[in-house]
Formats: structure tokens, C-alpha cells, sequence
């Protein structure tokens, strides 16, 4: 059935409305967009079209309703409601008008049902996102901006490549590959691997979100990586390889963000970790274990996106965005304490919220299908996640004992024997809780949170919310006695572990290095010799066909010895040579292109 109501490109509308209209109408545009978005999500229904005949045989589907497209679109419509609530407050309409195109774009992916208009809406959601990672216009964002960029442009190019070598086979629907493992299949998964931050491709998300402004960061939370992990369900389901790379991700965030002190990097890091559960889940390649991703999609986005937000609401309040230049802020932010403390639980998938429905899922998938050592390496990783951000983040950030002025002690001091101060946490001059300001808050960054945590409560006191939205319904039962004893008992050894190595586990103020510091130098001496190459070559180029058109103007414009007639006229004269050669020159392009079409 032909259905007009289209969440992606409504979204995309609106970002051309935030262009158009004054900034004083992005508080009214930004929210409304993705709340128009979220009612047309409900008119699709399973067998919905929408397509654009360009050829006999080449059709673009811009819609193709199945289950799994229509779960991705309701999660992302209703990320988009919450990110564009928290951000109506800019003033930076370039950055609205790309936000909501970022969301747009990304509904497209998962909506559309061919390969042609698939990477369409893939490439415009890698320079929507890229805009969004560079509008807060710092030196630092311009940096990890370019090389976010060229991280997404090498992924881009990588599943370009395949989707050509599908498309020149005769294959126009986006289907499953798993099981082929031709030439496409290798450059679409390692396209699609950049996406997912499947390490050691993953070094652009910590890098370029914190350096986001606040509410660029919620965006980019919720799209980049979920499209990529609806690319890997839809292509790469039961991928034996995926499993392996889904559990190095879920012990290698959480052990990262063990590590790291900026707080919306950490975050960043657990991302990486979260998307590990969903790329284990979806290698099984069974109906539960595809519902457990899309379910740990849906919890995700809701917890993730609220710890985003309260990390923004803390930056904002206090202008700080280090863990180390925290303290004591549960008594000046008592509510984003709170609204903290339900999304760390959530995430770390402790009962009654968000994080224990969907982990439950994925862990009976896992259980079912005889893998015990994944099971607890899944485990390990749960309690990883519980040091990092259950305990780690809210102990330092709202409960730990902030230094006034004057006991402040500076990196090289030497704090008096038995001190609590001798921890690395208090080498440094943290600020006094007089000096955060939530006042600073806007009121819709406040809302926006407060409803990020009520639907990590909600979502995890009624499983059947996220359960029914799965793409197979499966019903993995995830308030079961072992299930809540489980994770009571890692939820004690966490916490007992943590207070018995409480200064180990203060963050520090360096810097943590990643993977990307192996390639990252020899990668920009590639792409500086590549452009090098290429300015050559286009110079050199330029010169002969510039040469050549010369060379045919003058022939052509030739002065005459014959009587002066009207061919002879000035007027006529000069102009005639270009024009022949620009005739030449575009008819060349446009029969090379009918050429190619014909082809397909």
C-alpha cells in the first residue's frame, strides 16, 4: 500500500523549515518536528511503499514497512522527540536545521527497501551528523569533526563499493547477506562496522561527541550507531564473526570508561560497550536474540540519551565537563541526581528498570544457544558497567566530598600521611558547590531529562512495552528469581569491590589513549600524500584541457579575410567557440550517464 507519511522525510522537511524561518521559530519547530515524525510512525503499517519510478528497471523505495524497519523508526522517532525537547533552546538555527536531518536521514536508512536509495540517505546522515559534531565551532570540534568525517567517509565508500558490485549483479532490494561472503559482502560489513564503532573502528565516537554542544551530543548518541546496528540485523544476522567482535566491544568500553575522567566521553565509551550486548545478540542469528537487539536498541537510546542529558545539564550548570572538577552535586542538583542514578541503574540492567528487560532478553538468547563462555564474559562486562557508571560517576560526581579553595591541594603537593585527600582524585583544585549555577539550566533541558528517567522506569516496571515492539515478539520472561538474583548478587560484588579499592577507583587527570593512536598519524600522512597526488594530477589535467579549449577557440574564432557579415560580428564571434565547447563537453557527460543507466 502507498502510504505519504513518510517519518524520515517529514523530519527532513522540517530541517528545511529551521533553514528558512527566523531562529526565534526553533523552539516551536525543532520538538514539533519529531513529534509529527512519531504520529506518522503509527499510520505505517507492515507492506507500506512509497517509491519513485526513474527508469524501467531502476526504482527507488523510499518506504518498505516490515517489523524491523518499523521498530527502528519508533525508537528514532521517539529519540528524536526527547533530543529535540532538551535542544529547542539554541539559537544556532544551522544547528537545528542539521539535527533534525541527521534524524531524518537515519529513519530513512532504516526504512528504505533498496540498496540505491539505502546509501542515499546513509551518506546525507553521514554530513548531517558531521555538521551536528562541529556546531559548537571550537578549534577541538573542527579537529575530531574532520576526523569523524573521514572515518564515516571511508565506511560510506566501503559499503558504496558493494552496494555497486550488488547492484551490477542484478540485485536491487536490500536482503540479507549473511551466508554469501562474496567481494560485497566483506566491503558492506566493513562499511557497516564503522558505523556500529566495532573496534578497532571505533576511536571516532569518543573523540567527537563530547565536543559536541550539549544537545548535539543527545543526537548523536541515539542515530550513528543504531543505524548501524540495523544495518547489521538486516544484512548480517547469525554472523558466527560478529560474535567475537560483540564481546571484545562489551569488555573494551567498560573497561575504557573504568579509565576515563571526561564525563561524556565516558559515556561515549559505553556506547561501544551497550552496542557489544546488541551485536552478540543479533550473531546468534535466532528470533530472540534479534529481539533482544532491537529491545537493548530501545532501552538504550531512553538510558543513553538520558545520562547525555544530565551530563548536559551538569556542564551547563557548572561549566565543567571533567569528573575530576566535580563533587558534592547532589546537594545543589538533587533532581538530575536522581534522573543520574535511574539511568545508571538502567544501564547496568538492574531490576525494575529499562536495562533488565533487555539484557534479560539477550542473556537467555545467549544461554539458549549453548554458549556459556559468552555468558559470562557478558557478565564480566555487566560488572564492569556497574564499577564504571553505577558507582564511579555518581559517587564522584554527586557524593564525593568536593575540596574548598582553601585546602585545595595542586598536582605536585604532598597531602599529609593517612589524608583521604592522598587519592588521585583530589590532586587537583575541584570547584566549591557554591560555585554551580542550575539556574543556567534551560527549563526544557530539565523536562526532557525528567522524561529520559521516567521512561527507564516505565519501560522496566512494563517489559511489554519494549517486547512488543520486537520484530519477532518474543517473550524471554525477564523478571524470573535466578534472572533478579543474578544481578542482585553482581550488583553486591560490584559495590563491595568498589569501595574496597575506592582510590583506584577516582578518576585521574590524564588523558586516555585509544586504539586510534596506532594509525592515526600514519592514516593523515596517507591522506596528505592522497591530496597531494590528486592536486598534481587535476593541475595537471586542467592544463591540457584548458590547453585544448584554447586551442579550439582560436580555431574557431579564427578572424576572417571575407567581407565583414553578421556571422562575422564580435558579438557572435568570441562567445561561439566556449559555447561549442561547453556543448561538447556537456553532451559528453550526459551520454556517458544514459550510458551507464542502461547498463544497470
Amino acid at each position: 500500500m502507498y502510504n505519504l507519511f513518510h517519518p524520515g522525510l517529514l523530519l527532513l522537511a522540517g530541517a528545511l523549515l529551521l533553514l528558512l524561518l527566523p531562529p526565534k521559530w526553533i523552539k516551536c519547530i525543532l520538538p514539533s518536528a519529531a513529534l509529527c515524525a512519531l504520529a506518522a510512525v503509527f499510520t505505517l503499517r507492515n507492506g507500506d511503499g512509497m517509491f519513485l519510478q526513474l527508469l524501467p528497471n531502476v526504482r527507488m523505495q523510499f518506504l518498505e514497512v516490515d517489523r524491523l524497519s518499523w521498530a527502528f523508526a519508533l525508537i528514532f522517532a521517539i529519540g528524536a522527540v526527547l533530543a529535540g525537547l532538551f535542544a529547542c533552546h539554541t539559537k544556532n538555527k544551522f544547528e537545528a536545521a542539521a539535527e533534525t536531518a541527521y534524524a531524518g536521514s537515519a529513519m530513512g536508512v532504516v526504512l528504505a527497501g533498496d540498496w540505491i536509495t539505502m546509501i542515499l540517505f546513509w551518506e546525507v546522515m553521514a554530513i548531517a551528523s558531521w555538521l551536528v559534531v562541529i556546531s559548537s565551532r571550537t578549534e577541538a570540534a573542527s579537529k575530531a569533526g574532520f576526523r569523524y568525517l573521514l572515518m564515516h567517509m571511508l565506511g560510506g565508500n566501503l559499503l558504496l563499493v558493494g552496494i555497486v558490485l550488488k547492484v551490477s549483479g542484478g540485485s536491487f532490494d536490500v536482503t540479507c547477506l549473511t551466508g554469501s561472503e562474496d567481494a560485497a559482502y566483506w566491503l558492506m560489513l566493513a562499511g557497516t562496522a564503522v558505523n556500529a564503532a566495532i573496534p578497532p573502528l571505533h576511536a571516532w565516537m569518543p573523540d567527537a561527541y563530547p565536543e559536541s554542544t550539549l544537545g548535539g551530543t543527545v543526537y548523536l548518541g541515539t542515530y550513528t550507531t543504531k543505524v548501524g546496528i540495523y544495518t547489521l540485523i538486516r544484512l548480517f544476522a547469525g554472523a558466527e564473526l560478529l560474535l567475537y567482535f560483540g564481546v571484545f566491544m562489551a569488555l573494551f568500553g567498560a573497561l575504557m570508561a573504568l579509565l576515563e575522567n571526561d564525563l561524556r566521553r565516558l559515556f561515549s565509551y559505553h556506547i561501544i560497550s551497550q552496542l557489544g550486548y546488541m551485536v552478540v545478540s543479533l550473531a546468534l542469528g535466532t528470533e530472540l536474540g534479534v529481539d533482544g537487539a532491537v529491545a537493548h536498541v530501545f532501552g538504550n537510546i531512553v538510558y543513553k540519551g538520558t545520562l547525555f542529558m544530565c551530563a548536559g545539564v551538569i556542564i551547563a550548570a557548572t561549566g565543567k565537563r571533567k569528573i575530576t572538577e566535580m563533587g558534592g552535586l547532589a546537594r545543589s542538583m538533587p533532581v538530575t541526581a536522581v534522573c543520574m542514578g535511574i539511568a545508571s541503574l538502567a544501564i547496568c540492567g538492574f531490576p525494575l528498570f529499562s536495562g533488565f528487560v533487555s539484557k534479560g532478553l539477550i542473556m537467555n538468547a545467549i544461554a539458549e544457544s549453548g554458549r556459556p563462555a559468552v555468558e559470562i564474559l557478558m557478565l564480566i562486562a555487566s560488572v564492569g558497567t556497574l564499577l564504571s557508571v553505577g558507582l564511579k560517576v555518581n559517587y564522584f560526581v554527586f557524593f564525593a566530598k568536593p575540596q574548598t579553595t582553601g585546602a585545595a591541594h595542586t598536582a605536585g603537593a604532598a597531602p599529609a600521611a593517612g589524608s583521604v585527600h592522598a587519592q588521585p582524585y583530589f590532586a587537583e583544585t575541584v570547584p566549591r558547590v557554591t560555585d554551580v549555577q542550575p539556574e543556567l539550566v534551560p527549563r526544557n533541558m530539565r523536562l526532557a531529562m525528567l522524561l529520559g528517567a521516567a521512561g527507564c522506569v516505565v519501560t522496566g516496571v512494563f517489559p511489554q512495552i519494549m517486547q512488543g515492539v520486537t520484530p519477532f515478539l518474543s517473550d524471554g520472561h525477564p523478571y524470573t528469581v535466578d534472572h533478579i538474583t543474578q544481578y542482585l548478587e553482581l550488583f553486591a560484588a560490584a559495590a563491595i569491590a568498589f569501595v574496597m579499592y575506592l582510590s583506584h577507583m577516582a578518576p585521574h587527570a590524564g588523558i586516555t589513549l585509544d586504539a586510534d593512536w596506532f594509525y592515526r598519524r600514519p592514516l593523515n600522512q596517507m591522506v596528505m600524500a592522497a591530496a597531494t597526488a590528486c592536486e598534481i594530477c587535476f593541475d595537471i589535467v586542467g592544463r591540457w584541457v584548458g590547453g585544448m579549449v584554447h586551442a579550439a577557440n582560436q580555431l574557431i574564432c579564427k578572424e576572417q579575410r571575407a567581407p565583414r557579415g553578421l556571422e562575422d560580428d564580435d558579438v557572435l564571434q568570441k562567445p561561439a567557440g566556449k559555447l561549442i565547447a561547453l556543448n561538447f563537453v556537456m553532451w559528453m557527460v550526459i551520454t556517458g550517464g544514459v550510458f551507464v543507466l542502461t547498463r544497470l
